[in-house]
């Protein structure tokens, strides 16, 4: 839907196609996701070494994802948090133990 655009806003507040806070609400969870996933494959390819698809010396690689229901203001996010081959990468922004960020909770 992209809403967060303050002009597209404006436009469908005036055109009456603004559906409400909710849809607002959808486009926050969606790009938290986005960041939050991002943030992960940063955070990766900085204790690997290399970026994605590149070849590399390193014995230990990419190696699919886990799968993480992440809690937020704005209701579960589902995240795909990538591995890595010999497991001893942990996520700084999206630990595995836990559920909800103090900054996007729920008040």
């Amino acid at each position: 839907m992209a809403i967060l655009n303050l002009e597209e806003l404006k436009k469908q507040i005036k055109e009456g196609t603004f559906t409400g806070l909710e849809s607002l609400e959808n486009e926050f969870k969606s790009m938290l996701k986005e960041v939050l996933q991002e943030t992960s494959q940063v955070e990766l390819t900085s204790h690997l070494g290399y970026e994605k698809n590149k070849i590399s010396d390193n014995i230990n690689s990419r190696n699919r994802y886990n799968k993480k229901k992440q809690g937020s203001k704005y209701g579960q996010v589902d995240l795909e948090i990538p591995r890595e081959a010999d497991s001893s990468f942990e996520p700084l922004f999206n630990k595995s133990n836990q559920k909800k960020r103090n900054h996007i909770r729920r008040k």
